[in-house]
């Protein structure tokens, strides 16, 4: 029985949420900083904007999740949109692909502390796509991955400056408690660190399947290129947290990783108050498409 047995809408025509086609960041408050060591944006969302923006982020990963089956997509747009009910088959389908792990169904959430750093790299992961950080438009985005709970690295990023090939390797976290924003990117960067290669092994084998040349050569070098804090290799930390006061939270970023340019040390904090509930509003938007 194919998709279309099962009463779903041609993906072509379906009808799309109110924020479809719009950008995340056109809806927040975004500065840019760079000092000598490093650079990093730092991102709020204002109260008005937050209907919309937990929509695009919801969109995000219902796309994400389902990559090269548009159909499905097009019948999770279709039912948000106020369509008709799935039949069961088609929704079965759809709950595994959009709710399992880490989001979970009406009848059985995930946990809040998976929920909150899944949407947080989902939010991480729309930014890097929409350019919204320092280097430029990126080439290729590799995360997240399919559960916060997966071994893997958060984010791999591909950018072609000046024609060269380099790379940014990103930790993820969301950050609800009262800790400062400041401890949360240390202990980032001290999990990349000890970790890094074990994630571009994961993510160099990925990458040496591709059909460009240029990029299966360069995705067989980036552990040697971390490994020897080369020009073309870097690392970032992302954090998203319901905290209102940030600080310096990048203030210890040079005493980690031996890279000597200041690009090569990236960060990211995007202040959304009450994030938690945010994380959670995320999660009715991809529930009203099944």
């Amino acid at each position: 029985m194919t998709i279309d047995d099962l009463g779903a809408p041609n993906p072509g025509t379906a009808p799309a949420p109110p924020s479809e086609g719009r950008r995340l960041s056109d809806l927040l408050d975004v500065a840019v900083h760079k000092t000598l060591t490093h650079h990093w944006a730092e991102i709020r969302l204002p109260a008005a904007n937050r209907a919309s923006a937990a929509l695009l982020v919801a969109t995000h990963i219902a796309r994400e999740r389902c990559g090269g089956a548009p159909q499905y997509f097009g019948a999770w747009l279709a039912r948000h949109g106020v369509g008709s009910p799935h039949l069961p088959e088609l929704r079965d389908c759809l709950v595994a692909m959009v709710a399992s792990e880490s989001i979970g169904t009406p009848d059985g959430p995930a946990n809040d502390e998976h929920l909150e750093g899944f949407v947080a790299e989902h939010i991480w992961h729309l930014l890097t796509i929409e350019d919204a950080l320092t280097i430029g438009a990126p080439v290729r985005v590799d995360g997240p991955d399919w559960s916060v709970t997966d071994s893997g690295g958060d984010g791999l990023v591909i950018y072609r400056p000046d024609g060269t090939l380099i790379f940014r390797l990103w930790e993820t976290k969301a950050h609800t408690g009262d800790g400062a924003v400041r401890d949360v990117v240390n202990g980032a960067c001290r999990q990349l660190d000890s970790k890094a290669l074990r994630y571009l092994a994961r993510f160099s084998k990925v990458g040496q399947g591709l059909n460009d040349p240029d990029l299966r050569t360069f995705y067989g070098r980036l552990l040697e290129l971390w490994r020897a804090a080369s020009r073309e290799a870097g690392g970032g930390v992302s954090v998203t947290t319901a905290a209102d006061v940030i600080d310096n939270c990048f203030g210890n970023y040079p005493n980690y990783w031996a890279f000597t340019h200041d690009d090569q040390r990236q960060g990211l904090v995007v202040a959304i108050e009450n994030y938690a509930a945010f994380a959670k509003q995320v999660r009715k938007e991809l529930w009203n498409g099944l």
